[in-house]
Parts: structure tokens; sequence; C-alpha cells
């Protein structure tokens, strides 16, 4: 490029000359550096644009008053500067600063040396370049410090097969490497391997072609020993970590500033991390990583501005509660649950929910209490009368749908996650209050333990929105073959991948007082994996009684892992753990198809559609194995899978497929039987009757006890509110379904014989046996588990009214036809008669 000269060769008008002159002699002296390189004297920037400066400075080691920092100051009297704290970098290293005075952000690139010339310093090379796997084979420039003595610092990364070699000009036409591995190198000799970790000084004497590795100690934001990933806060300064296996170029951008990231030592299991220091007071500034050059959310992240990259930084002590946390419900063991799953918009989004305008769809409409709809309870005053000891909650955590937040009317389950431990801003009042976002979250679980409900958490470790989320990062991150059917499946089998998820497990129990975890494909992860997550969740909480459970299986992918991924057949190996799963079983044996009104054979059982009895009793006990030895090797599909009854989560409908009451409608219609008839309602009481009676731990679908239909829309993700919402005037409607769920609820809630807790005591005090077709009777032996009820009859009845033959002596009937309160204690004796499609309970005190 030619540069115009005034009076020179080159000539331009006198009155540009005298502009360029001006507009030069303006921003030379706007913006200065001032740091320890100059000792906090004023260095004129470089106007690079009307609003760019650049600077180069090389920093030694600080000075008395801390490490080697810098700031930008205008017109070189500290009355305006920037940033607000002292801008660090690290000590013995070279940076090209840039200044944009618009944003007044500062931007830090490192060089190898502010020279612009060798400094009269002799060499045998034109140039020397750095090349290896630290760098990605990219080049990175040796300075010429003395005579034939060049040097680079390093940060290697410690990866298999780490190596190196030495480029001239950057087109290896002219390299040099090391055959003998002895610290002298040949031209085109050998990759130099090394297995070094941490940042290294490499000096070559291109006289005598010698080089030499040393460890370069850190004297300024260093990376420590770093505790936790994500973004770690206190009032002088933050900690900022990132895992990077693959790239060793990480910066951090805080409050529009960026900071180099160096390697930390391994330590604390974490490996293959990044971080940096920076003193100051950043709370509740934006910040993100920068990764190779790409830019990415932290995956730890802990808040984040709706629909951005950016993250926030919190202190979290600013979120608690201003009165602390109430008591947690009590719950002696994990069997004594009965959890309702619930989404939080469907829950009061509809006005006749009664809850007040501007929280209906919200954390906080969840929990208001005193709402009524044409005099009966509705929110979280109506699951107190239900009876049910947990809510399991939608995912709840920042979700990649619906991101506009003024956008009302989108709708989403969100089983899209972006960060999995935020709080999703959707169902927040506040989106743009960060803290107090996180504050309502936390007051909604609140208000859940003082109503005596706990709360679990849906949680989709399994993918992540896209593979935009962390690929840029490492695609470690993912799966080389897609297993959960979204094209992103996440691989636990990376050691650091499974520390993340633990991590977010571990926060979410310790920060937000979160009682549970439902996984969503559980089955995508290895047992073992699973395993270490509960053993250390329930180890750190061992007072808590954590629920812990999933789905066994992945999204309809073939699985080279298939036998070490969790299963039915494996769940129980890990049973010391305290983590269950679904039963698909006992559910298809009760409902049959998911997605249609459909039976496969042996299926329906409460349609009394040739039902296979079998799996009725076996799920009924929950499930257990046939033997108690978890080392034995069963089917992965078996029905008798548990070690525990606590491991069998007994459901017949969820969000996912048909809702109980569009089953039965598509049933009804495929046989010929009136949408009308009476006997479809039976089948909504029948079919959750079972699970409410049965060992392990029941599940409903929210809204069932009111006979919830969604329009036979059996995925309605993002369907409208109108397929979604709670309608509460089927609380009135279905009043004797509501009644019937209710009253199930109070009576295995007043008896633990209904709630055995080991493989050893349904073994020992369950007798079941199968007297006639469509008929199983389970008889508990109540005196021997401590109930009130020294003996329990439970007769299932699918079929016509059945004759069941008593053992001698007075019975009492609590629970008969679709009435728990219909036996209301009539003593019977001899015989009784179990009405079919019904469940029947009969006790002696």
């Amino acid at each position: 490029m030619i540069k115009p000269i005034c009076g020179g060769r080159t000539r331009l008008p006198a009155l540009s000359c005298l502009f360029i002159t001006l507009f030069s002699a303006q921003a030379s002296a706007e913006w200065y550096f001032r740091g320890t390189p100059n000792s906090w004297s004023t260095d004129t920037m470089t106007a690079v644009s009307s609003t760019e400066y650049e600077t180069c400075q090389s920093f030694a080691s600080g000075d008395a008053n801390g490490g080697p920092r810098f700031k930008i100051d205008r017109h070189g009297d500290w009355q305006e500067s920037y940033p607000t704290s002292d801008y660090g970098v690290a000590a013995g290293k070279s940076y090209t600063i840039t200044f944009y005075s618009d944003s007044k952000s500062i931007q830090v690139a490192e060089v190898a040396s502010c020279d612009e010339s060798t400094g009269g310093f002799q060499s045998n090379l034109p140039s020397l370049l750095f090349r290896g796997t630290p760098n990605g084979w990219g080049t990175s420039e040796l300075a010429l410090i003395d005579d034939n003595t060049w040097q680079v610092q390093i940060n290697f990364d410690g990866q298999a097969n780490q190596r190196f070699k030495l480029d001239v000009n950057g087109d290896w036409s002219w390299n040099y490497g090391d055959n003998g591995a002895d610290g002298t190198l040949e031209q085109t000799g050998a990759d130099i391997y090394t297995a070094v970790t941490g940042d290294y000084l490499l000096t070559v004497n291109d006289a005598n072609l010698t080089y030499t590795l040393e460890s370069v100690a850190c004297s300024s934001n260093c990376s420590g020993d770093v505790q936790a990933l994500g973004a770690v806060y206190s009032a002088a300064e933050t900690r900022f970590s990132l895992w990077s296996p693959d790239h060793s170029d990480v910066q951090l951008i805080l409050d529009g500033q960026s900071y180099p990231m160096d390697k930390a030592p391994d330590s604390n299991d974490l490996t293959d991390v990044y971080s940096v220091a920076v003193s100051g007071d950043w709370k509740l500034k934006p910040y993100y990583f920068v990764v190779n050059g790409n830019s990415v959310r932290d995956p730890y992240g802990r808040m984040v501005e709706p629909n951005t990259n950016n993250n926030i930084v919190l202190d979290l002590d600013s979120t608690d509660l201003p009165g602390g946390w109430s008591a947690r419900p009590v719950m002696h063991a994990r069997e004594d649950a009965i959890i309702y799953e619930v989404h939080v918009r469907d829950f009061t989004i509809a006005s006749e929910s009664g809850v007040s305008s501007n929280k209906r769809g919200k954390f906080l409409g969840m929990v208001e209490s005193g709402t009524t709809y044409n005099g009966v309870a509705t929110g979280i005053d109506h699951l107190k009368e239900l009876g049910v000891t947990h809510v399991q909650l939608l995912p709840s955590y920042d979700f990649g749908s619906c991101p506009d937040v003024t956008d009302s009317s989108c709708y989403n389950w969100g089983y899209d996650p972006r960060n999995y431990s935020i709080p999703e801003e959707r169902y927040s009042l506040t989106p743009f209050d960060y803290e107090n976002r996180v504050r309502e979250f936390k007051q909604m679980v609140d208000e859940f333990h003082k109503a005596g409900i706990r709360v679990i958490m849906d949680v989709v470790y399994n993918h992540t929105y896209a593979k935009e989320m962390f690929e840029p990062i490492s695609t470690s991150y993912y799966t080389p073959t897609d297993l959960s059917g979204t094209g992103n499946s996440i691989d636990a089998n990376v050691p650091m991948v499974s520390r993340m998820i633990r991590d977010s497990l571990e926060y979410w129990v310790e920060e937000y007082n979160i009682d549970g975890f439902r996984f969503d494909l559980i089955g995508i992860f290895d047992y073992d994996e699973v395993e270490e997550w509960g053993t250390h969740l329930n180890a750190t909480f061992p007072d808590r009684n954590l629920l812990i459970y999933g789905e066994p299986w992945n999204g309809y992918a073939s699985d080279p892992r298939e036998l070490e991924r969790v299963r039915l057949g494996t769940i129980g190996r890990i049973h010391e753990a305290r983590v269950g799963v679904f039963n698909p079983k006992f559910r298809e044996a009760i409902k049959g198809q998911n997605d249609n009104g459909g039976c496969n054979p042996g299926d329906c059982y409460a349609f009394n559609n040739n039902p296979d009895t079998w799996r009725i009793e076996v799920g009924s006990r929950g499930a257990l194995r046939y033997s108690n030895n978890a080392n034995t090797n069963i089917d992965l599909w078996d029905p008798m899978f548990a070690m525990d009854p606590e491991q069998s989560i007994n459901y017949v409908s969820a969000h996912d497929n048909l809702s109980l009451r569009d089953k039965i409608l598509q049933w009804a219609d495929l046989n010929g039987v009136s949408r009308d008839s009476g006997y479809l309602r039976r089948i909504q009481m029948f079919a959750n009757g079972i699970v409410l009676t049965s060992q392990g731990i029941p599940f409903l679908h929210g809204g069932v006890e009111l006979m919830r239909d969604k329009q036979e829309d059996h995925n309605s993700y993002q369907s409208p509110d109108a397929i979604n919402q709670y309608y509460w005037n089927w609380k009135i409607d279905n009043a004797d379904v509501y009644d019937y769920y209710r009253d199930v609820i109070a009576l295995r809630r007043a008896h633990p014989a209904f709630r055995l807790t080991t493989w050893d005591a349904v073994n020992q005090h369950v007798t079941s046996n199968r007297p006639r077709y469509g008929v199983v009777v389970n008889h508990i032996n109540g005196a021997a588990v401590g109930d009130s009820w020294s003996e329990i009859l439970v007769i299932y009845n699918s079929a016509d009214n059945y004759t069941h033959s008593l053992p001698a002596g007075e019975w009492k009937v609590a629970m008969e036809k679709s009435d728990p309160a219909a036996g209301n204690g009539r003593v019977v004796s001899g015989s009784v008669v179990a009405e079919g499609t019904a469940v029947t309970v009969l006790y002696r005190d």
C-alpha cells in the first residue's frame, strides 16, 4: 500500500494533509496505555480507526502491588479509564492490546514479541516457527532473544502422541526434527515427542542446532488448583474454568474484555481444564468462552441471559431465601413416595385455575395457595388434597425451544436443554432479574416442602438442544453414533462428561434443595456410570432419601454397548446406588399399546383383553428378581428385574404417548364400546388402582385423577395450551374419579404393607396366586411388617364378578367396586364377591 506523504512525491491537497495531521494528533492523544511495563506512565496507543486503538506491550513480573496488569486511560489523567479493575495478564509474555472506544471493550492477543526487528541479534535462520499437536500444527513464532537464540512459551496439554517440529518458512520446505530424541535437531528430522504437561519455554540455538524445554512457573492470573468448573464467584475475584481436551486456544470474554486462559494442573479428578482468576467484583456481569475462535456458553453456567451465549456471574449467597429453607417433608423410605408428574405451564395457565394472572404458567403459580374453581381446590391445594408426596416437574432447566420470552403463546415440553443447571426463563416472572429468577425457583421448591410435597426434576442429560452447545469445545461430549434420536447424544463414558452430569445433579440438590431426578432416556448411559452418580449423591446427602430413576431405553437406536447400558436386566446390579427405572412391562400388561387403542398379546389387563395375569402378579410384587442375587444374568427386558421394590416405578401413563383417558377412548372405538359408557370410567380407576396397591413406587401422570384428556394427541410436546392445559371443570365433572384416586392414595399412605422396602420382605410376607382367568390375589402378612392390619387381601379382577373363598374367620372390606369407601369396614366371612374391573381390599385388625 502506498502511504500518502504531505509534500512528498505522492501529493495530496494541503487541506487533506491538514485533516490527516489533525486527526492523527487527536487520536494519538486520546487513549493511553498505562501499566506495569511502563511503570504506569502514558504510552500513546495507535489509532487503527476512529474507534479502535492498539499497542503491543511486553510484561515482566508486575510490581510491588501485584502481577503484570494494565488499564487504558483517556487523556492520561485517570479521569476516565478502563476496565474498572486492572486487567491482569500472564508474566513473561507479550500481547497486542486492542481497545474499542465505542464499546469500551478490550481484546488481548498473545504474540511472540513486540519487537519489529531482530534487535540486532545474529542468527543463522530468517525465522523459526513451532508446529505441533499443542497448537493444532499451526504456526507459533519463536522470538530471537539473543545471538542465535530463539524462544517461545508453549502450553503442552499432555494428549496422547503429543509432539512437535520446528519450521522455518511455515510451509514445511525447511524444517527440523530430532531423530535421536537427544536434544539435537536434524533437518527434516523425526517428530519430537514429549509427555510434559503445562507451560514450557522452548529454547532453540540455531548455531549448534540444539533445543531445550523448561517448565515455566505461573506468576499472575495462574490457572491454579481448580476446585470446580464454571464461574466460582467471590467479591475479590472470580475464577473461570472450562474443560477443553482438544484445544489450547481458550479465552474468557468477561463483560466485553478478553482474558487468556491457561491450562491448570490436573487435580480433584479434573483434567484438561483451562482456567483464569480475574480480580475484582464481577457479580451479575456477562461472560462466555472462546475456544479455538468459537464462542460457547459455559456448560457449568449457573445463569444465562435469555437467548444469548452470555452466561451471568452469580453470587449465590444473594439468592438465598430470606427465611432460609423450610423443613423438608419427612420420608422414611423411598417406597413411601407417590409421584405426580406435572408441567409447569399446563398446571395453571388456564384462567379457571384461579391463579393470579401474572403467575399463570410460572414457577410461583405452581405454589400459589387458596385457589379454587367453582368451589373445588385447584393448584397446589389440589395436590395437597390429593395426597401425593412428590411432584415431578417436566423440564424446568434452561431449554432451547420458545427462545423469545415475550412470546407468551409458544409451548414446548422442554426436552431440548441448553444449560443443564439454570432455571428456565419462561417460567420466571423476572427472566432478566437473574438473582430473583433463581430465588423464584427456590421459593417454589420451598412452598412445595411447606405443603408436605417433595420436588423431583425431569433431567435430560442424554442430549442437548443442538451440537453447537458443546461441539465447539470438544467432540468428546457426544457419542459417535446417535443414541437419543435427536442427533446429539451425550457420551457419559468420557470421564469429564460424566463428571459434568454428576456435578450438575449435586448442584441442584445442594443449591435448590431438589429431592430427586427423573432421567430422560437413562438407557443411553452405562449402568456403572449411573451407579457412580447415585452412590455419590447418596453419600453426599445421606439424609435425603433422594429418588433417582429413569427410562431404561434409548431413542430407538442400535447400541453396540447394549449389555452395558441401563436396562431392566441390568438395573438390579446397581441397587445399592438406590437407582430405579420405569416398569414398561407392568404398564403394557395393564394398558396395552401406548399410542393407539390396540393390545399386544397378553396386554390390556385393565380392558380384560385375554390378559397375561402372570405379568400383573410379578408387577404387583414390585417386579422383584426371581432370586435375590444381583449378579445373576437375566434377559434385558425381564419383567422380574428389581433387587428392591424401590427400583420399580409403576405407572400406566405419562406425558409421552396417549393420556390414559385418550387410550381408553381409542380402545372403545376399536371394540364397539360407546364413549359415554360408564365402563370406561371404571377402567380409568381400575388401571391406577392396581398401581397404587402394588409394591414399588407408584407414578401418576398429572391430571389422570381428573380423567384428563389431550384430545387424543399422543405427542403434544409443542401443541398449544388448548391441548395441554388442565381444564379444572374436570374436577367437578369427574368427581367420582377424583375421589377414587384420593381415597386409594390415602389407603396406601396409611398402610406400610403396601410399601414393603426389601426383596426379603416381599418374598416372605406377600403370597400371590392366580385362582382363575383375570384374577390375581396378593395375601400380605401385615402384622409381620408393622401394619395396623394384621392380614390384607388384595384382589385384582379384570373379568366378570369373582367369588373368592376367604381364610377362616371374619374379614373387613376396605375397598371394593369403583369406590374405595364402599366397603366401609363391613364384615364378611366365608367368601366375598370381587367385582370385575375393580380392586378389592380386605383386612383383619
